[in-house]
């Protein structure tokens, strides 16, 4: 139990100055008088009091707290040589007070702020002067430096610079997380006091998604397609095109035989007369070839040549279906991470696919110029951050921690993946194509009860797709009508489940690491050679050979 200890002194017959620890039920002890004796060392100052002034002279009861908080003052000659309007010396005041828990330099800074007066500390010296306050004196500045141990300092300067007056300023140190704080010693404790608010521990949320993209697609395809030969069927009359050429040639009749004309009429003349003529030959070739196109020819003498024609068409197909295919195909992500309370995070399960681009160099005078293909993994369109070529599975999540257990999330999932058909599209009579990229996206702000399970759905996709043939006619003949009518389906169905749970992260959750490694030596790196048997390099003969091989341990 804590001795109460009440100091009474009496400095030239003047109303005492009593201090004592907190009150209890045990008698006061009232040490002499004497400064110097030794029972009233056990008082150091430092320590809250109860102080008491009953009708003490001003500079006796300074004198007095000034020993109790051991500092040496000495006193202005202005204070205690006050003269008044007579002439006449003017007694120093007298004061009563009675504080509770207060140190004997609390006591004294109060005491003197009340009448006006203050302590000058000349650094050269141990000893304070106490003179009077200039009204129109600016209260001076002190420096403190605050260490932080959470918070960045530039944050908090943000914060508490507000609250101080102009003539405070407030530097950052980021180099050991600390702030110097300039300000009057008034404004100190009211900031120290904030900056200890504001420098808490940031707390931290847990965050587990699970996201699960099933697709299934079902194909059923039945019956005799007739489409080959009864849809845009090619038929033509002939075997192919008829081509003419203009030919001359000498004719030369054989003895007792007159000339003919191509036509078979009998030349005059003499049997072996010579005569020229010219015809039109009609040549047909059915395969066809580029200086002869395929054809038939018709004229008046000689008829069709060749002496056949054909009435020709495509061919006859038809497609017989009879089967059905089944697909699923099920993607599942656990993306996990822990997050500051209020800082964004992103998870990505992603594949970079590569948009090649086509440059055009410019070439020397009378050169061609050059094209160059580059992939592009950054492709950005217009309206988006991401890169369009980010293909996969994309969480961005910002937890904020909402009451004791609450955790208010902002969730932007992104699912794209690359189409299987591409874009094609015809610029400058040149044909280019580009992929096709799919994207699925949710952006909501949700409150989740803190190790409870959010799940977001709405990314369905269910599409149906019948297809019928049939001949007219022959499609409707009972029995029959199967052979001539088909019928297709298609149905793909794809569904994206997101599972998200916050969890907030409590001190306790940490566990110590039972690793020593701070108290481990580094071990020694082994020697041992690899076998002859593992080696790639030729075995140097002219070395002679150990006697002992060594030996790998690891």
């Amino acid at each position: 139990m804590k001795t109460t200890l009440l100091f009474l002194i009496t400095i030239l017959l003047a109303a005492p100055v009593v201090l004592s620890q907190a009150q209890t039920n045990e008698p006061a002890v009232a040490p002499p008088a004497d400064l110097t004796a030794p029972n009233t060392n056990t008082y150091t100052g430092d320590e809250p009091a109860d102080v008491a002034f009953d009708d003490l002279e001003l500079p006796n009861a300074i004198r007095q707290l000034a020993l109790l908080a051991n500092l040496n003052i000495q006193f202005d000659p202005r204070l205690l040589n006050v003269v008044g309007p007579d002439g006449r010396p003017v007694p120093p005041p007298k004061v009563t007070e009675k504080w509770k828990n207060v140190t004997a330099a609390q006591a004294l800074k109060a005491l003197l702020d009340n009448w006006g007066w203050q302590m000058e500390r000349d650094p050269s010296t141990p000893i304070i002067r106490i003179t009077a306050k200039d009204p129109k004196a600016l209260e001076p500045l002190i420096t403190a430096v605050i260490q932080l141990n959470y918070s960045e300092p530039t944050n908090i300067i943000l914060e508490v610079s507000n609250t101080l007056s102009p003539r405070s300023l407030m530097l950052p140190d980021n180099r050991t997380h600390q702030i110097v704080l300039r300000t009057t010693e008034k404004e100190l404790p009211a900031a120290q006091k904030l900056i200890a608010q504001l420098d808490s521990a940031t707390r931290q949320v847990l965050i587990e998604a699970k996201i699960v993209e099933t697709t299934k697609d079902i194909n059923s395809a039945k019956g005799v397609n007739w489409s080959g030969t009864l849809a845009a069927q090619n038929v033509s009359f002939g075997n192919g095109l008829a081509s003419a050429t203009y030919n001359s040639s000498t004719v030369t009749s054989g003895a007792g035989t007159s000339p003919q004309a191509p036509g078979g009429r009998p030349l005059s003349g003499s049997p072996l007369t010579t005569a020229i003529s010219s015809t039109n030959t009609f040549l047909t070739s059915i395969a066809g070839t580029p200086t002869a196109p395929g054809g038939f020819s018709l004229n008046t003498a000689n008829g069709i040549n060749p002496t056949t024609a054909f009435l020709s068409a495509s061919g006859v197909q038809a497609v017989l279906s009879f089967l059905n295919t089944d697909a699923d195909t099920k993607s599942i992500s656990f993306p996990r991470t822990v997050s500051l309370d209020g800082v964004k995070n992103q998870l990505m399960v992603i594949k970079d696919v590569p948009f090649f681009e086509q440059t055009q160099s410019t070439g020397a005078p009378g050169t061609q110029a050059l094209a160059t293909v580059t992939p592009n993994y950054n492709k950005i369109i217009t309206g988006d951050t991401s890169p369009l070529t980010r293909v996969g599975v994309i969480l961005n999540v910002v937890p904020r921690i909402a009451g004791p257990s609450n955790v208010l999330i902002t969730l932007e999932p992104q699912i794209s993946q690359v189409d299987a058909a591409v874009a094609t599209d015809t610029l400058n009579g040149q044909v280019s194509t580009a992929p096709i990229f799919d994207r699925s996206s949710i952006n909501t702000v949700a409150s989740v009860p803190s190790g409870m399970t959010l799940v977001l759905g709405g990314l369905e996709t269910d599409l149906m797709n019948k297809t019928y043939t049939k001949v007219p006619l022959l499609g409707d003949l009972p029995g029959l009508g199967g052979l001539f009518s088909s019928n297709s389906k298609e149905h793909s169905a794809e569904t994206i489940l997101i599972f998200v749970t916050p969890t907030i992260i409590q001190d306790s959750d940490f566990k110590p690491s039972d690793s020593r490694f701070l108290n481990t030596k580094a071990e020694d790196i082994p020697t041992g050679k690899d076998p002859a048997w593992d080696s790639g390099v030729p075995y140097d003969w002219t070395k002679p050979k150990p006697s002992v091989e060594p030996v790998y341990q690891p």
